[in-house]
C-alpha cells in the first residue's frame, strides 16, 4: 500500500466474507498516520478493535495494546526529526491462529542489536534509561521481527498466537529454593534465576524462602519484578516457608496484600491447582 504523501488517515481493509476473523480465514486491515504523539489515541482504538475481533481475550488485547504503542513511540520519538515528522503505517491481519501487526515507517535505519538490554534488577536510581520498550515488546508478543531494506524502510513485525495454537499451561510447578540472603548484592542473582526459568517456559513458580534468614527492600524489589514478568506472560508467583523475621518484612510493607505467601512449599503447590 502506498504511503500518502500529505499527513492524512488512511484506511484500507480486506476480509474473507461471510467466515469469522479466526482461524485461517484472512481479515486484514491498516492504517497510515503522521508519526506524532496525537497518533497514538487513534492507533489504540484501531488496535484494540482489531484484537477483539480476532477473538483475543482481555489479557491478550492489553498485551498488544502495550506493545504496539511501544513501537510506535518509538517510531515517534526516533524515526523522523521532531519538526519533520514522516508517516508510519500500522497493519495487521488474522490467519492460520495468528494476529500479525507490523509497523512500517521510512525514518532512519533501526538497528535492534544497538540497542543495551534494560537493566531491571538494579534500584531504579541506579538504571541506566533505555531499551525497556523493546524488552516490553518482546515479552509481550510471541513473536517479533525487526528488517530494514533501504526501498521499505524500517519493518517490525509481532505475531501473538490465537488461543487455538497456544500451549496448554505447563501442570509442571518450578520449585526455586533460595538459602542466602535476599539483599542488594544478592537480588540480582535471584532475579537471574527466576529469568532463566521462565525464559524455559515456567509459569507456575514457589520461591521456597525457607532458609532465608534475611530480606531488604532490594530483595522486595526483586520479588516484585519477577512477579511482575510472569504475571505479564499470564504465569503466577507463589511464597512458601517465610522465617518470622522475613515475614515481618512483607507485614510491614504491606506486601502480605501483594503476594501470594503459604506455609509451606506443599500448600504453594497445590494452590495453583486450586486457584487461591
Amino acid at each position: 500500500m502506498a504511503i500518502p504523501s500529505k499527513p492524512s488517515d488512511h484506511f484500507n481493509t480486506t476480509t474473507t466474507p461471510g467466515a469469522p476473523a479466526s482461524g485461517s480465514t484472512i481479515a486484514m486491515d491498516s492504517i497510515t498516520l503522521t508519526a506524532d504523539l496525537d497518533a497514538l489515541a487513534k492507533i489504540s482504538a484501531f488496535i484494540t478493535a482489531a484484537a477483539e475481533r480476532c477473538g483475543l481475550d482481555e489479557r491478550a488485547t492489553w498485551q498488544v495494546q502495550l506493545a504496539v504503542d511501544e513501537a510506535v513511540t518509538n517510531v515517534i520519538q526516533h524515526a523522523y526529526d521532531p519538526d519533520q515528522p514522516g508517516d508510519l503505517t500500522l497493519s495487521w491481519q488474522c490467519r492460520d491462529h495468528r494476529f500479525i501487526i507490523t509497523v512500517r515507517d521510512h525514518g532512519r535505519q533501526f538497528d535492534p542489536a544497538a540497542v543495551p538490554e534494560p537493566d531491571i534488577t538494579s534500584p531504579l536510581e541506579e538504571r541506566q534509561v533505555g531499551g525497556l520498550g523493546i524488552y516490553l515488546i518482546t515479552r509481550l508478543m510471541d513473536e517479533v521481527r525487526f528488517e530494514f531494506s533501504p526501498q521499505g524502510g524500517n519493518l517490525l513485525t509481532m505475531v501473538k498466537y490465537l488461543p487455538h495454537d497456544q500451549p496448554d499451561p505447563p501442570d509442571e510447578v518450578v520449585v526455586i529454593p533460595i538459602a542466602d540472603r535476599i539483599d542488594a548484592q544478592t537480588a540480582p542473582r535471584l532475579a537471574k534465576q527466576a529469568s532463566e526459568q521462565i525464559a524455559k517456559g515456567a509459569r507456575q513458580i514457589v520461591l521456597d524462602l525457607s532458609n532465608v534468614p534475611f530480606l531488604s527492600s532490594s530483595g522486595l524489589r526483586a520479588l516484585l519484578l519477577i512477579r511482575k514478568e510472569l504475571m505479564t506472560l499470564g504465569g503466577e508467583l507463589r511464597l512458601a516457608a517465610l522465617q518470622p523475621q522475613v515475614h515481618e518484612v512483607f507485614a510491614i510493607t504491606g506486601f502480605t496484600q501483594v503476594f501470594n505467601i503459604h506455609p509451606s512449599v506443599a500448600e504453594a503447590r497445590a494452590a495453583f491447582s486450586q486457584r487461591r
